[in-house]
């Protein structure tokens, strides 16, 4: 409670800040706007009373800059000269803000968003007696480099603020809030309890707290091996995407596409680490919601563009053939395993070995031509930690916790799982569901 109410000052002094900073940001933004419209009318002005003197439209350029680009247009929108291109490259400029306010009015002003972070482009518009318009333009750093030093000092001055809402919150609520909080060091350090010091409503909840606090202790344990598993999935897509982008493998026009499968797999993260305390919690939930319709082909494909770049790494191929037949499941709990069924596969398979991915009908099975799994490891294979080469499975990344997921997340679908494995030769992992 007393974090809570440290926080809900915490809160309030935020928003009061961000109210604060946005404000002014939009009163400088404001005045910007202003003053780089005021001087590139007065740029447009000098250009246009020398235009009429001008012998060709390319002595425009001798008013043009590095940091003044000049553009003439005729009515039609065709660009006649530009100071910073060839005009005749120049697509149609009809429906330019500036250009459209210009011809209904004699002048006209807009700002753009630069393909440059941080960069605004200003544009000024004003139509000439011979009917072309004349157009001058910059660009400016954003309004937050421009407020600069005065932008820091705004968010120094909101942090003492802060700090003050603070400060002034633990001394106020640390006298409502400390027998709570003697209670909680009671309980942790397994003190005898004076109901004196803790207010006597809450000491029934003692007892069932310290029952409960071993457990507690073994599902944390077990939570935090599951997040270091579950987020496996996810980092192996965005380190592989990364890494082709960085090395130059991929194609400047992939660059794009790459970075949209690296925010999608950082939101799949997000949802993974969400979906990883539904599994911790499902070890006591006799039920699992499956209302998604899978299809195992489909995600076995899925899982299969996920581990490309890893299995070439190896030299391992990965196919996926056979059409299924949709049914109601998990998506995420399906897609998890899997993956960490294939990820194992190409993990504990051969240089230049094949992974075989079949779907037929309700099953999945997944056939490498890896190292196997003895006869005496068959039956602990899906223990937790458990690891049929510990050396191998350590350098490749794994946990221990695959295996055991798949056989809980099957559980969870009513599936049965079939091995077959020959030492040397390969396994094939079969999933009925």
């Amino acid at each position: 409670m007393k974090k809570r109410l440290i926080l809900s000052f915490f809160y309030m002094g935020l928003i009061a800040s961000i109210i604060g900073i946005t404000s002014t940001v939009l009163v400088y933004h404001s005045v910007l706007k202003s003053e780089m419209s005021e001087n590139l009318k007065n740029e447009c002005e000098i250009v246009a009373a020398g235009y009429s003197y001008l012998t060709s439209l390319d002595r425009l350029s001798v008013f043009a800059s590095d940091i003044l680009r000049i553009t003439l247009i005729d009515p039609s929108g065709n660009v006649l000269f530009e100071s910073k291109a060839e005009a005749v490259n120049m697509e149609n400029h009809l429906r330019r803000p500036e250009i459209t306010e210009a011809l209904a009015n004699g002048s006209g002003f807009d700002i753009r968003i630069s393909d440059t972070i941080g960069i605004e482009d200003y544009y000024y518009a004003m139509k000439l007696t011979d009917g072309n318009i004349l157009r001058v333009s910059t660009d400016a750093r954003s309004v937050f480099a421009v407020v600069g030093r005065s932008f820091y000092l705004l968010v120094l001055i909101v942090a003492l603020i802060i700090v003050f809402s603070v400060l002034l919150s633990v001394k106020i609520t640390s006298k409502i809030l400390d027998p709570v909080g003697k209670l909680y060091s009671l309980i942790e350090n397994d003190e005898d309890i004076d109901t004196t010091s803790v207010y006597p409503e809450l000491v029934p909840m003692i007892d069932e707290i310290c029952a409960q606090r071993k457990a507690q202790e073994s599902m944390r344990r077990e939570f935090t091996a599951n997040v270091s598993h579950e987020l496996k999935t996810p980092l192996t897509s965005i380190s592989g995407y990364a890494e082709m982008i960085e090395t130059g493998i991929a194609k400047n026009e992939d660059v794009k596409i790459f970075a949209g499968k690296i925010k999608s797999e950082a939101s799949r993260m997000l949802t993974l680490v969400s979906d990883i305390i539904k599994l911790s919690q499902l070890d006591d939930s006799e039920t699992t919601e499956l209302s998604d319709t899978i299809d195992l082909a489909v995600i076995a494909n899925e899982c299969k563009d996920e581990l490309d770049l890893e299995a070439r790494k190896k030299g391992v191929e990965i196919y996926v053939k056979g059409k299924g037949e949709t049914f109601p499941g998990n998506y995420v709990q399906l897609h998890e395993m899997i993956f960490n069924l294939m990820d194992n596969a190409v993990k504990y398979n051969r240089t230049n070995g094949n992974v075989d991915v079949t779907v037929s009908g309700n099953s999945i099975c997944i056939a490498d031509t890896g190292i196997g799994i003895s006869e005496e490891n068959k039956s602990r294979i899906f223990e937790r930690f458990f690891r049929v080469d510990k050396s191998r499975s350590r350098r490749g990344g794994g946990t221990g916790l695959g295996l055991s997921i798949v056989k809980h997340i099957a559980e969870n679908h009513h599936a049965e799982i079939n091995i077959e494995s020959t030492v040397n030769v390969g396994t094939e992992i079969t999933v009925h569901f």
